[in-house]
């Protein structure tokens, strides 16, 4: 039986105050340096401070700057509660979620101190509890000094979450709290350390640390297989099972997992899948095996990176989750990396992810520093990070979507080389793995190199690669990835401004206009390193006076970076090939196989100005969302081309390449050009804009016209069904480019939804 406790309180005092109580030297009670107020559980202290007037809405303006203190107090949780009925049996306080260190008292008697993030809490209290009212109180010491972006890496020594100490696409906001579930578990010998496993053939084997157990195991309702164990474990047979797939490659059927023992029951939604790795064709004997193969079947990455959903980590609830997740898996994602400067995330993003068939890589939580990526060998940190490992390992491994598992992010040694499983650190987590998790491949960090980033002189070292996250200019960007030889982009991206309406959330009006984060304290409080509108928008379009206008321009460039880059690598799979080859030429694919990418990023956790985020901190898609939706469509004609920005009269040359995850094949395609006022509205007159081009095999060529700008549509044909991918070109020179071909086209993507 599981009892929640609720109706909680909190205070902030100075430290250690409320632990003393009182002056040794004149007997005096240590006050509180806050009232005491309602609190929530799950939650953050920011949270409640700010529904309680104290504090400020942090994510306004510079308000963050206002509420550093929040950090530097003790937090006292108080609630009170009635002993409950036992009937006996033991009684278990537990805490899902505590933030940072904590003391633990009840009816005045500590009873744990707990230390770390990640690790749950869970207490014998049978002999404890007293007739009557019973008072819990949680006593959270101020947050640890850890390393914020830039720092040592090898110098931290916690397990708590970094970017909250300041990372680029947030602010300073060290969050405390528990922001997990507190309540009493009932129950003499629970059902624990469970393990579920599926071997093809229908075979499920289910272990647990308790002898005696019976399972049941039914879909939608309908009962399948049974059984009962004396040794702590069985196996079930399953006629006809039902497996899981990834998004886009099948459904996503869960089973309901029912373990019933004498005193305890608990039941687990479960797919059906097996899982395995492949290497991907490359040179280097060493490379890692990146791709899944799930029921046999290689799966293509689709990936984003995920940072945490807010800086308040406790407040986020499982409709937040589902908002984004939902979102994701409709555009087409099927794998989302966990950040490793983040949270080891919760029950409800894997439950979720379980069900819309998103793959999810969860990293441990170490991350580089900059100034060093060394993963840290402190003593405390490793016992920290052990703990970490060997508490949820036995959770997570049992969903399935659950499939792959990294040391951290961007960890290095001292020659800026990716880290493997030599160093002590991750030599460590991996063996914890190996014996709680074996059938998820654990990769030592992302990037795992054999280089950190894209070298182009060295085609065959671009295996696993982080960077750039910046568009890389009119050429550059075409240039960089028209040659990218990358194997695993598991880290990379496009900065951008966020939606106009949510900027003007957080600013005041007199920051709603242009300007940049040198001129700007508050921009640059909201997105210091992605002023776009300085080193990017100004440049090529010249002064812009409309905030609206820069957000629209900025939003393009980074969804056509973005789009960009992904339809490269798609370029350099196994499913594409030329559209159609003139007679007697041969496709000579590139000598490395690409097996995915993993944009940087889907999500922020606070408002920012401009990010590389793909979706702005309240849930709401930038056009880079659609785009890289509209690129990742598993049947697509994609256009390679070498630059964004013509001059009349010069002669455009481009190939088409058929991007066709399932392999059938097209029942027709085509290439085609249009001039200036191309439109994607239904009904449009486009016809009285087309462009003379030639096409040779998979080649199309024209002089490109008068006017501002251009348009390349290629289309593909399935089945009675045409699928269409429209490329925006501009004329003129850098510096003073037509801004109205890009407001128009961005206008009319979002009115017509894209595709």
């Amino acid at each position: 039986m599981k009892i929640p406790l609720t109706d909680w309180t909190v205070a902030g005092s100075w430290p250690f105050t409320v632990m003393q109580g009182a002056s040794v030297e004149t007997g005096a009670k240590f006050s509180a340096v806050t009232p005491r107020i309602p609190a929530k559980v799950p939650g953050s202290v920011y949270d409640d401070l700010e529904r309680a007037g104290l504090i400020p809405d942090p994510y306004f303006e510079r308000n963050s700057l206002l509420c550093e203190w929040v950090a530097n107090r003790f937090w006292s949780y108080m609630t009170s509660f009635r002993k409950p009925e036992t009937d006996g049996k033991r009684a278990r306080l537990v805490f899902r979620g505590i933030d940072y260190h904590a003391h633990v008292y009840l009816n005045d008697k500590k009873i744990a101190e707990h230390v770390g993030m990640y690790a749950p809490l869970a207490v014998d209290v049978t002999e404890l509890l007293r007739e009557g009212e019973n008072t819990l109180t949680v006593v959270l010491e101020s947050a640890p000094d850890e390393m914020g972006q830039i720092g040592y890496t090898s110098r931290t020594w916690t397990q708590k979450a970094r970017f909250g100490y300041k990372w680029d696409f947030g602010t300073r906001l060290v969050d405390l709290g528990l922001y997990g579930e507190v309540f009493l578990e009932i129950c003499d010998d629970p059902i624990r350390n469970v393990q579920i496993r599926y071997e093809s053939g229908g075979r499920l084997t289910v272990s647990a640390a308790k002898s005696d157990f019976r399972a049941s195991l039914s879909l939608c309702g309908k009962s399948v297989a049974e059984g009962k164990t004396g040794t702590g474990s069985l196996t079930l047979g399953i006629p006809e099972p039902a497996l899981w797939f990834p998004n886009g490659y099948g459904e996503q059927p869960l089973y309901d997992l029912t373990l019933c023992s004498a005193d305890d029951e608990k039941t687990f939604r479960v797919g059906l899948r097996t899982l395995a790795y492949r290497k991907p064709d490359c040179a280097d004997p060493e490379v890692l095996p990146y791709i899944p193969v799930v029921n046999g079947i290689p799966v293509y990455i689709k990936g984003v990176n995920m940072t945490p959903l807010d800086h308040k980590i406790g407040t986020v609830t499982r409709e937040r989750y589902d908002k984004l997740l939902s979102l994701a898996r409709d555009a087409g994602v099927n794998l989302i990396r966990v950040w490793g400067g983040g949270v080891i995330e919760s029950e409800d993003f894997y439950d979720l992810c379980d069900a819309y068939g998103i793959m999810v890589w969860q990293e441990f939580i170490q991350s580089s520093s900059g100034i060093d990526n060394i993963p840290s060998k402190r003593p405390e940190f490793l016992t920290l990070i052990g703990q970490t490992a060997r508490a949820i390992l036995p959770e997570k491994r049992n969903h399935v979507s659950l499939t792959y598992l990294s040391g951290g992010n961007e960890l290095m040694d001292e020659n800026g080389i990716p880290s493997t499983f030599r160093d002590e650190n991750l030599a460590m987590l991996k063996g914890i793995a190996e014996e709680l998790a074996p059938d998820v491949l654990m990769l030592p960090t992302s990037a795992s190199g054999p280089t950190e980033w894209f070298d182009p002189d060295n085609p065959a070292r671009n295996q696993d690669i982080h960077g750039p996250w910046k568009y890389e200019g009119v050429r550059g960007q075409y240039e960089l990835y028209n040659k990218s030889t990358i194997l695993l982009h598991s880290e990379f991206g496009v900065d951008g401004m966020s939606n106009y309406d949510s900027i003007r959330t957080v600013l005041s009006p007199e920051n709603l206009a242009v300007t940049t984060v040198a001129e700007n304290l508050t921009w640059r409080h909201h997105g210091e390193w992605w002023d776009t509108y300085a080193y990017r928008e100004r440049p090529l379009f010249g002064e812009i006076g409309d905030l609206r206008e820069l957000c629209d321009l900025s939003q393009y460039l980074q969804a056509e970076g973005i789009r960009y880059a992904v339809e490269a690598h798609r370029r350099r799979a196994k499913t594409t090939k030329p559209a159609v080859l003139a007679p007697g030429e041969v496709f000579a694919p590139e000598a490395q196989e690409n097996v995915g990418s993993i944009v940087w990023q889907i999500n922020e956790p606070w408002p920012n100005v401009a990010c590389t985020s793909m979706v702005d901190y309240y849930g709401n898609p930038k056009l880079a969302m659609l785009f890289w939706r509209d690129a990742q469509t598993p049947f697509r004609l994609t256009l390679r081309y070498d630059r964004l920005v013509w001059k009349p009269g010069e002669i455009f040359e481009g190939s088409a390449f058929l991007c066709d995850d399932r392999k059938q094949g097209a029942d027709s395609l085509s290439v085609k050009a249009y001039g200036e006022g191309y439109s994607l509205l239904l009904g449009a007159d486009n016809e009285g804009l087309s462009i003379p081009a030639e096409l040779s095999g998979n080649r199309v060529r024209f002089a490109v016209p008068e006017g501002e700008s251009f348009a390349v549509v290629c289309e593909a044909g399935k089945d009675g069904r045409t699928h269409r991918a429209v490329y925006l070109f501009l004329v003129g020179e850098e510096g003073s480019l037509p801004r109205q071909p890009i407001l128009r086209f961005v206008r009319e993507y979002r009115q017509t939804g894209g595709r």
